[in-house]
């Protein structure tokens, strides 16, 4: 499936799709970015407030249907999945959601990357918003919107990247099942009030590296300690890949 036919799809009301939304294939320069981080979908956040009202022209994020005069069950011409690929590439340096994407930004500084710089490329197991979030969903339903959208990434990751980094316990857990990732589990204490575990290892030719604690939890907190465990990840990683003769 080519990247403009997934953004096409109209939206299928038994599967929780955040209202107005388009499909998200990718947060960011894909055509440059030399590494990604992957997740498990995106946040309603991206189209909508927190109460639930759809972002308007001056605050939009991405290109919703409420911009494109198009209704849930309608699929999108060509020119307008052109636009929603458009905002998509341009997404950081439009209005990125800075609450998620800020301290992933200062973990991947360690590895000399950042998404604004285009050399990093955020995806998602399934490229659809969800409302409610994706911890809510109900088996049924997540097992219904993965049958139908990871082998879109999986044909994004055809492509052989330097890392790809896999933020929190369940995202690791999730993609690791899904992309069949067998990882090396190292233990550390590099924060001071939970037990992190690092994860190792390769999806093709691409280095897989990730972690336990999520980056945007209240156990990571404040930047210095995204530091701390940026230094750490980065550390194993670089111990694992001389020991390996890489």
């Amino acid at each position: 499936m080519t990247i403009s036919d997934r953004v096409k799809q109209a939206i299928d009301p038994s599967l929780c799709i955040t209202n107005a939304s388009t499909p998200i294939p990718f947060f960011g320069q894909i055509d440059t970015a030399n590494s990604c981080t992957i997740s498990l979908n995106p946040s309603d956040r991206e189209f909508c407030d927190k109460k639930g009202s759809l972002l308007g022209a001056t605050k939009e994020r991405l290109c919703s249907r409420l911009r494109l005069g198009r209704s849930n069950d309608e699929t999108l011409n060509h020119s307008e999945a052109d636009l929603v690929i458009q905002f998509c590439k341009n997404y950081f340096s439009n209005r990125p959601y800075r609450a998620w994407f800020n301290k992933y930004e200062r973990f991947l500084k360690r590895f000399e990357l950042s998404y604004f710089s285009g050399s990093v490329v955020h995806l998602d197991l399934v490229q659809w918003a969800t409302t409610p979030f994706w911890g809510e969903l109900s088996e049924h339903v997540k097992d219904q919107l993965l049958e139908r959208d990871l082998p879109f990434l999986q044909g994004l990751l055809v492509k052989d990247y330097d890392y790809i980094f896999l933020n929190g316990r369940t995202t690791v857990t999730e993609v690791a099942k899904h992309l069949a990732l067998d990882l090396e589990v190292i233990e550390t204490k590099v924060l001071d009030k939970v037990s992190t575990n690092i994860y190792l290892g390769y999806h093709g030719e691409s280095r897989v590296v990730g972690w336990s604690t999520y980056l945007q939890s209240a156990a990571v907190g404040s930047y210095s300690n995204v530091e701390r465990l940026a230094d750490e990840v980065f550390m194993q990683e670089k111990v694992r890949r001389i020991g390996r003769g890489a």
